[in-house]
């Protein structure tokens, strides 16, 4: 990978394992959008972003080098060498995964906003979590303006806190605009996420599901994309799939930890967003095909 900075952006080249639909589209964001074929753009970070892909070339506008530096080239995981993780691992499914998913990466995401994220997915799909968001973010995110249109940053905790639940129900939040607002009310209390890295797994997650909204597989979604924890293994319904189908694996969320942490190893997250993402649109398809 070869970085050069020009009029703005940053512009990557070489970039065989970044794809944008399979990194944005894969469940683990919900504010970016594809507004043209390859192009996504978002907010992140309280930034305005647009990614860009033609061939192997990348581009990220709008960024300085400072800002890719301290910002983007974490947010992306571009230290992490994607091409050389499973390559010769002889498990068949995940190779499929890896084939169909090439150039998925982790979003090393913000924290507090990752928790919210994910108590809002909770029993919901796609289209409906961005949405809540959107209008949470509209209702109390801080405005900014890019090329006259105006964007909001994900709320602080404190501004969420101060919504009431009738606000957060407004916004289609439902019956977690309890969760919600606790959440982000103990955060705003002290509640500090960023202490969390330092943990070990099983003691950072005992301590994020003591906040309300957040069971066993929002607590792994938020080690995963959030916190730094790769070998996390959030369970849901595709991944349950996956190892009953494929490994004949059925069990609880610990012990698909468990089994996944010894199959996979230290980078079993990633492994999981493969195998998720594969399995999730292989079914889809499947389903199309048979109407």
């Amino acid at each position: 990978m070869e970085v050069s900075f020009l009029s703005g952006a940053v512009v990557l080249t070489g970039m065989t394992c970044f794809e944008p639909r399979h990194i944005f589209d894969n469940g683990q964001t919900f504010r970016f959008d594809e507004v043209a074929h390859g192009v996504f753009e978002g907010v992140a970070h309280g930034r305005f972003l647009r990614v860009t892909k033609n061939g192997d070339t990348v581009t990220l506008f709008p960024s300085s080098a400072d800002e890719y530096n301290g910002i983007w080239k974490n947010y992306f995981d571009l230290e992490t060498n994607y091409d050389g993780l499973f390559c010769d691992c002889g498990d068949e499914a995940l190779r499929k995964g890896r084939e169909y998913g090439c150039g998925l990466r982790l979003l090393n995401q913000q924290p507090f906003e990752t928790l919210i994220a994910f108590i809002v997915s909770a029993n919901n799909n796609l289209k409906r979590i961005k949405g809540i968001l959107r209008r949470i973010c509209d209702r109390c995110g801080q405005p900014f303006l890019f090329e006259g249109k105006t964007y909001y940053a994900f709320p602080k905790p404190a501004e969420l806190a101060a919504m009431d639940e009738q606000a957060l129900k407004e916004c289609g939040s439902g019956y977690r605009a309890p969760y919600i607002r606790e959440a982000a009310r103990m955060v705003a209390s002290g509640f500090d996420l960023e202490t969390l890295r330092a943990k070990s797994y099983p003691d950072a997650k005992k301590e994020l599901v003591k906040l309300p909204g957040v069971g066993p597989k929002v607590a792994d979604c938020i080690l995963l994309f959030a916190l730094g924890f790769r070998d996390a293994f959030p369970a849901d319904v595709w991944i349950k799939r996956v190892l009953k189908e494929h490994y004949g694996f059925e069990g609880n969320d610990r012990q698909a930890y468990a089994f996944a942490k010894e199959k996979f190893g230290e980078y079993a997250g990633i492994a999981q967003q493969y195998l998720f993402f594969w399995q999730r649109d292989k079914e889809k398809q499947d389903d199309e095909d048979n109407i």
